[in-house]
């Protein structure tokens, strides 16, 4: 037990590492941000749940449970269910830590929600009715990009960055 939570935490401590090591960058496209973000963000923690399972010695022993024959001794599914409780807690540690520290470097939850800037309460409200909605989707859409964002007349994107 003390080696498998020992497994867990280098898992743990390898996924914060190739996070730090993984370059974010936004796509900047209206229809792309939100789904890109949320790929980073749900991907990578759903495959080291299942590695976490996989590497976990006690997946064999709850197969062979499941599947014994009832014998002379019953199935107890308190054993069963302590055992797969046991299993999905190691494996979500690794998971955890990458999405509390995606959400703590805060790019991909910026890059998610540009769009929800609300130009009317936080920026220039009086120009925001002359553009289209595509048009400031597009533009809201580049916030998290500071390159190519082209909006400081509607909206500061450091108040945008703030306010997200």
């Amino acid at each position: 037990e003390s080696f498998m939570n020992g497994i867990c935490g280098i898992m743990a401590l390898a996924s914060a590492q190739v996070y730090s090591a993984f370059d974010f960058n936004c796509p900047c496209l209206p229809g792309y941000n939100a789904a890109y973000s949320a790929g980073i963000l749900l991907a990578p923690p759903l495959v080291l749940f299942l590695l976490g399972l996989v590497m976990n010695n006690n997946v064999s022993m709850l197969a062979e449970e499941w599947k014994r024959p009832p014998g002379r001794r019953a199935k107890d599914p308190a054993v069963l269910r302590y055992m797969f409780c046991s299993m999905a807690q190691r494996a979500l540690i690794a998971p955890v830590v990458w999405v509390a520290v995606t959400l703590l470097d805060g790019k991909c939850f910026l890059c998610a929600f540009c769009t929800a800037v609300p130009v009317t309460v936080l920026g220039n409200g009086s120009l925001a009715p002359g553009l289209s909605r595509p048009e400031l989707a597009r533009l809201l859409a580049r916030v998290p990009c500071p390159d190519i964002y082209d909006g400081d007349w509607l909206l500061a994107r450091d108040v945008a960055v703030r306010y997200l």
